[in-house]
């Protein structure tokens, strides 16, 4: 059987009568088709986790609320016995299985007189003797029962250190400085300051510039020297301090 070609290929059809297929939009076929499986996955999802919820409750509570048993053993006092005495405690029991021999070395014998040995061992007096305190004078260091050691030092303190005093040094006297010619000459006028090393007898051991002029350095060093202190007292002692004097230059 042929079948049979239309003489017009490209032949139009009128598509009033045809039914309108919404293509787009939620009233497509596939959009309320997804729409649908959408709302049943929800459904089941909410179903299986709310039994799951359920179901553990269930069985932490049934395991919360399970009997524990307990297990009392009933004694009778008379099956308890005798307790031991708190007073007097009882001694350990040291069972002997075999009788020990005695021993075969170290057992005096009895020898004649003559033939014993002169005890070593000291006897009480003896010992006391021995362990007789010593004195100075078993030493050969004179009759004196002490001993007394200088542990001052011969150097000073340290600029920088600090001494505690009980009274600080007072200035007694100090000869004026001299003016240098060329600080003279220069009209070089200034306070230099000095830290100087007081010694046990009030006079000034050691001398520092602290502050100055380079002109009237020298001047203000040699007025320094010159000073006379009452020395500083520590616990009614003499001792060696550091002070700082001002040694003033005026021309007018």
């Amino acid at each position: 059987m042929r079948a049979r070609i239309s003489p017009h290929p490209f032949t139009s059809f009128s598509l009033s009568e045809a039914p309108r297929l919404p293509l787009t939009g939620s009233d497509h076929p596939l959009g309320r088709e997804f729409a649908r499986w959408l709302t049943w996955a929800n459904v089941l999802a909410l179903v299986v986790g709310m039994t799951l919820f359920l179901g553990w409750v269930l069985w932490s509570r049934a395991k919360r609320e399970a009997p524990v048993e307990h297990r009392v053993r009933i004694v009778r006092y008379a099956d308890l016995g005798v307790p031991p005495s708190i007073s007097t405690p009882s001694a350990p029991q040291v069972k002997v299985s075999q009788a020990v021999a005695p021993p075969s070395i170290g057992i005096p014998e009895p020898v004649p007189d003559e033939m014993a040995q002169t005890p070593t061992i000291a006897t009480v007096g003896e010992m006391s003797e021995a362990l007789a305190p010593i004195t100075m004078s078993d030493l050969g260091l004179g009759g004196g029962d002490s001993l007394v050691i200088d542990l001052e030092g011969e150097g000073g303190p340290a600029p920088e250190e600090f001494v505690q005093v009980d009274e600080e040094p007072v200035r007694i006297s100090m000869d004026p400085p001299v003016y240098p010619e060329v600080a003279r000459s220069a009209e070089v006028e200034g306070t230099v300051m000095v830290r100087a090393l007081v010694g046990k007898d009030g006079r000034v051991k050691e001398v520092r510039i602290l502050q100055g002029q380079p002109m009237l350095n020298d001047a203000a060093i040699a007025s320094a020297k010159t000073a006379v202190f009452r020395p500083a007292l520590q616990a009614h002692r003499p001792v060696e301090i550091w002070v700082v004097m001002p040694i003033t230059f005026r021309l007018h």
